[in-house]
């Protein structure tokens, strides 16, 4: 491969998208439209990468700070919204010197494979061509310039759809507006474009037919994907390309091994890792830096953001979680709430209706019914009795409770940190623990039971009952 330089085009407005950020900036299922195409072009390995920006310029700039220290990175501001072709010429002073071949991206077209630019590359220099575009053949109509071929069946120029007589409209193929070309191509062929059209713009697609009437060669990639070209101009555009992203996210897991049982209703981030052996159920969510190892089994309706899950867990049905681990060997569900800063660890157990928050479970403890454990550590083998409440904030701050090993809670215990419960230590049920348990103790505290003989019959009386 020759020297290769790259150049995005993302100074539209976007006006049909309806957002207050600039149209590259919209996200989509994991990040923005400008970070898929420049991670993209990043895989090329170019020389240099120019990013064309226009309206809030600073917010694209500031949205790909991670790269700005990048040496091939500069970009380019196109202050009026002139059309495609003024956009690249902005774009000739981060060029000045480059010798080798352009490729041209645009910012709202996230879909495009890494694998189908390196073919038009490499056609484009295999054949030595002036000027080469990826054209799409469909049966379907799309909102993209024609690609006008003369008799001998070479492209002679592109004709933009708002500009298509009744018969162009028939062509079946499509401009997709990529485009590799020569960089000795780029000054005078930029210089020659006019806005002689409807739309009183600098029509980027012009170029092919100076290339055409120049004698240059012309060469085109013949691609049938269309969701590889579509672009986002609108909400239902964006949709389109969330619902591709996911799609493809699926299906390199069933590949890899992952057993999915519902793949219309799994909804799953592109960074979202899960390992060969993992069983999703129906109606799952998994978003952000979830990681899942081999053997968990999600049984479904799940939701889980940044979440870690170890092999062997088991995650039941109507579960969700953010933030925390879930080591291996843990049952998690039904019905469990996994707060920020959770960790279970191995072989422990949190049933149904139990929510836990910034807690520390350690290997073994069972905390299986109706039960909220916030703000706390628990120790190996505790059991949480039902309905046992840290009482961890006080109005002002929130405040830890300290559990210790092999310690039996009773059902409806609360707990008014901050407290600390000793090893080996037994609570009564119904207690409210507002000072330390020493290891091994017996703590209650309850009101004295009262038993009042033929009560009831008496009042029934009283009553008429």
């Amino acid at each position: 491969m020759n020297s290769l330089a790259v150049v995005i085009l993302a100074a539209g407005l976007g006006k049909r998208m309806q957002r207050d950020c600039p149209k590259v900036l919209v996200k989509t299922i994991s990040k923005s439209l400008i970070e898929h195409v420049v991670d993209t072009a990043l895989s090329l390995n170019p020389e240099r990468l120019v990013i064309v920006t226009g309206h809030k310029k600073e917010l694209v700039e500031e949205a790909l700070a991670k790269h700005n220290a990048l040496p091939s990175l500069s970009y380019a501001f196109q202050a009026k919204q002139l059309g495609t072709g003024h956009a690249l010429q902005t774009a000739l002073p981060q060029l000045a010197g480059f010798n080798g071949t352009v490729l041209v991206l645009y910012g709202d077209v996230p879909l495009i494979r890494t694998q189908t630019l390196k073919t038009l590359v490499d056609l484009h220099e295999q054949n030595q061509a002036a000027l080469s575009l990826i054209a799409l053949h469909d049966n379907h109509d799309h909102d993209y310039g024609r690609v006008m071929r003369d008799a001998a069946g070479k492209i002679e120029k592109i004709v933009e759809l708002k500009d298509c007589s009744r018969q162009d409209l028939l062509i079946r193929e499509f401009n997709s507006g990529v485009y590799a070309m020569q960089s000795a191509l780029l000054e005078p062929a930029l210089a020659s474009l006019k806005n002689n059209n409807s739309q009183g713009e600098y029509y980027l697609t012009d170029i092919i037919g100076y290339a055409y009437n120049a004698g240059l060669e012309i060469s085109s990639l013949l691609i049938h994907d269309a969701e590889e070209v579509q672009g986002v101009n609108t909400p239902h555009d964006l949709c389109i390309v969330n619902k591709t992203l996911r799609d493809r996210k699926i299906y390199a897991l069933i590949e890899a091994g992952v057993e999915i049982e519902d793949p219309s209703s799994l909804f799953i981030d592109e960074q979202v890792e899960v390992a060969s052996g993992v069983k999703l159920g129906p109606q799952i969510t998994l978003k952000g830096n979830t990681k899942i190892l081999c053997g968990a089994n999600l049984e479904g309706c799940a939701y889980l953001k940044d979440t870690f899950v170890a092999e062997g867990a088991v995650i039941k049905f109507g579960v969700r979680s953010e933030n925390a681990i879930i080591g291996t060997g843990v049952s998690v569900g039904p019905f469990a709430h996994l707060r920020p800063g959770t960790k279970l660890e191995e072989n422990s157990h949190v049933g149904n209706f139990v929510e836990v928050k910034n807690s520390n479970l350690k290997g073994g403890v069972k905390a299986s019914h109706l039960t909220y454990l916030g703000d706390c550590v628990i120790g190996t083998g505790t059991n949480i009795g039902a309905g046992t409440i840290t009482c961890n904030y006080d109005g002002y701050a929130k405040h830890q409770t300290v559990i210790g090993e092999g310690v039996f809670v009773g059902s409806d215990t609360c707990f008014v940190a901050p407290v600390k419960v000793g090893d080996g230590a037994t609570i009564g049920a119904g207690s409210v623990i507002t000072k330390d348990v020493a290891p091994h103790s017996l703590a209650l505290s309850r009101a004295p039971q009262v038993e009042k003989k033929e009560w009831s019959k008496h009042n029934r009386k009283i009553r008429g009952g």
